[in-house]
């Protein structure tokens, strides 16, 4: 029941994912990726606030959620000229609020929680708006094929022939089979997107097949890494999910952990590897 559920919401969440993608290409309504990240970073905030605060850690939930809207329409609003300047102040602000507090052990953590939850969160999705709006939507499909490709690779494989424990004492349940199943089908994700995205066919065939190998490596990587860093997080609070955003899949959180993650690793490929083809 469990393998059905997860299946139907992630259809469902993909397909909407595309069609927002498609619609802000189509009608040249870029912001309406905005509105997408925020509709993600935003429950995603909340679920780290929680997490933090099983932890011990007690971030001010008014004052941390207001900067995830202004940051995100930072990121989009005039071309994202604004954007750091906006990520300044957040990060300012989640020092000073909790200047005063003590002990200042206390007060250190809430800050360090409070800065790391805005680089975590709103400040790596804003990459996806920049491979958007700077690349275009074929890198953009390319990028959640790969993702989700590994995600479901790793899934797969890790549930029918896994074995060997890769994280034990993190997560238990991946296993070394699972991530080699990962890093195979981001390949063929990878490849797939050259089909539906003819801007990236040059990356994908004959010369820059290569390309594609190591990207997909280290895209992969990310994406398990960010996977096993919160599942890390979840660990230290005492949680197994980080919420019910989607049935089957956890929170919002669990469903973005390798996204966070690939983001920048693509976006950093692209523009000083790739571009030199």
């Amino acid at each position: 029941m469990n393998v059905i559920k997860r299946s139907v919401s992630g259809v469902l969440g993909g397909g909407a994912v595309f069609a927002i993608l498609y619609a802000g290409s189509r009608f040249d309504i870029e912001w309406i990726v905005g509105i997408l990240i925020l509709i993600v970073a935003y429950p995603a905030g909340i679920e780290y606030l929680q997490l933090m605060k099983k932890m011990g850690i007690s971030v001010a939930q008014p004052e941390f959620l207001i900067w995830i809207p202004l940051l995100v329409f930072g990121y989009v609003v005039l071309d994202g000229r604004y954007g750091d300047v906006v990520l300044f102040l957040a990060i300012s602000y989640q020092v000073l609020r909790y200047l005063g507090e003590l002990p200042h052990q206390t007060g250190f953590m809430q800050a360090v929680a409070g800065v790391f939850g805005l680089l975590y969160i709103p400040w790596l999705l804003s990459f996806f708006y920049l491979i958007y709006n700077h690349l275009g939507v074929s890198y953009t499909l390319v990028l959640l094929l790969m993702v989700w490709g590994y995600d479901t690779g790793a899934y797969v494989l890790g549930s029918l022939i896994g074995r060997h424990q890769a994280f034990p004492y993190v997560s238990p349940g991946k296993t070394w089979e699972g991530v080699a199943g990962g890093f195979a089908v981001t390949v063929i994700g990878a490849l797939l997107g050259s089909s539906i995205a003819l801007a990236w066919e040059p990356a994908a065939f004959w010369i820059g097949f290569p390309h594609i190998l190591g990207l997909s490596f280290i895209v992969g990587m990310a994406v398990q890494l960010g996977d096993v860093f919160e599942s890390k997080l979840k660990r230290a609070a005492g949680e197994k999910d980080s919420g019910t955003f989607l049935p089957g899949h956890g929170g919002t959180l669990d469903r973005i952990d390798g996204l966070l993650f690939a983001l920048p690793v693509f976006f950093f490929y692209y523009h000083h590897i790739l571009r030199l083809m």
